[in-house]
């Protein structure tokens, strides 16, 4: 029963010992961080300029964007034609500020949550609209594949809007 146990034990630290380590690499989150803010601040550029293709590219191709309305779930292609049709509109004037900006990376440091609060002037000067976006690292490029749009009213404020509903 001892040379089996003996046996197994030899055994198992061959076994452990023939295991490939993975060496793990420490992730810059500050150079991931100002990556990824390159790549906002890229998409908003773009819009201010109109430019259409240059939003597009900023993002995977399974892409999903959440607008402000109940029903806009769309994907790459639908983003696409809908910038393309918004920009298209010489009286559009995309003027917004952003107030908040914060980037979480992961730490493997291959994918980030960023979100970005503003007012977006051409829909509403009343109430703030937040931004939430997934990025992920492909190739050592940061690529948008998720974003949420949502106003978000000051609580003080929803019962206005509720009763201005009704």
């Amino acid at each position: 029963m001892k040379r089996l146990l003996f046996v197994l034990f030899i055994l198992a630290i061959v076994f452990n010992s023939c295991q490939t380590k993975t060496k793990v690499m420490p992730v810059d989150l500050t150079a991931a961080k100002n990556a990824v803010t390159k790549v906002l601040d890229s998409h908003w550029s773009a819009v201010k300029v109109k430019d259409a293709d240059a939003v597009i590219a900023l993002v995977t191709d399974d892409f999903l964007s959440c607008g402000t309305d109940s029903k806009e779930f769309w994907n790459k292609t639908d983003m696409y034609n809908t910038i393309k049709q918004m920009l298209a509109d010489t009286s559009f004037k995309m003027d917004i500020t952003i107030d908040k900006r914060e980037i979480r990376i992961a730490k493997d440091g291959n994918s980030a949550i960023a979100l970005e609060q503003m007012f977006m002037k051409p829909f509403s000067q009343k109430i703030p609209v937040r931004t939430i976006y997934h990025l992920v690292k492909i190739n050592d490029i940061w690529l948008i594949d998720f974003t949420s749009t949502g106003f978000i009213p000051d609580n003080e404020d929803i019962g206005k809007l509720n009763k201005a509903l009704e």
